[in-house]
């Protein structure tokens, strides 16, 4: 197995920021400007008990397209594609064991920033959050660009049906594999590998029994 170690440290870092780092020196902006604001933000108008995931609460939130951003750079880095280098591969004929060892590796990777960024300890209490954007960005080096568009706005399209995070990420864990076997740009594991992350927020969340929350200026919001 051939590692590009400066590579394989850079996208490390890319996967492995926390979201909530990106909050830092926000804070002060928001009390300045909050009065001048008002109601015009649209997570104004979100309730308690209010669980669909929302398009335009999602797409009006900067950080959520620094996710898909450095999660598809690096999906990409780890997969290789647009022109990217793996800085993870096996050279051709080499043995079987060593493409699983590469698949294993790259999995368990993009697996603990997955769980960085969903996780968190707020006022003593374990919280998960969905990571949406984060994980349509991993899909992107693990199924194809095709694939990844394709399942992503596919999903939103049917998001008006969906009542909650988990039955959001359910769906979009069968249309990840779906598109990505249909285009098959990439291994059959790889793929595999993309449907794992998109459901790991949906199987944690139910073994731990704590509901996927969305989050919101007034509070977070059970996701179940």
């Amino acid at each position: 197995m051939t590692v590009d170690f400066p590579f394989l440290v850079l996208a490390a870092v890319l996967l492995w920021f926390p979201r909530q780092w990106l909050r830092v020196g926000s804070v002060f902006k928001r009390r300045r400007t909050s009065a001048a604001r008002g109601e015009k933000e649209p997570w104004h108008s979100r309730e308690p008990g209010d669980m669909q995931v929302r398009f335009g609460v999602e797409f009006a939130k900067f950080r959520n397209y620094v996710d898909l951003l450095r999660a598809g750079a690096g999906s990409l880095a780890f997969a290789g594609g647009l022109g990217i280098p793996a800085c993870l591969s096996v050279a051709d004929g080499a043995p079987r064991s060593q493409f699983y060892t590469m698949v294993a590796l790259r999995l368990a990777i993009m697996l603990a920033g997955l769980v960085i960024q969903m996780v968190r300890f707020e006022r003593g209490k374990l919280t998960f959050y969905p990571a949406i954007f984060y994980i349509a960005g991993l899909t992107l080096g693990l199924c194809g660009a095709w694939a990844a568009v394709f399942a992503f706005i596919l999903i939103w399209a049917f998001n008006v049906l969906l009542a909650s995070a988990q039955g959001f990420l359910t769906v979009y864990t069968v249309m990840v594999l779906v598109f990505g076997l249909a285009f098959a740009r990439q291994d059959l594991l790889a793929v595999i590998s993309a449907g794992v992350l998109a459901y790991t927020p949906v199987l944690l969340s139910l073994l731990a029994n704590r509901p996927l929350v969305i989050p919101s200026r007034k509070g977070t919001h059970p996701a179940r």
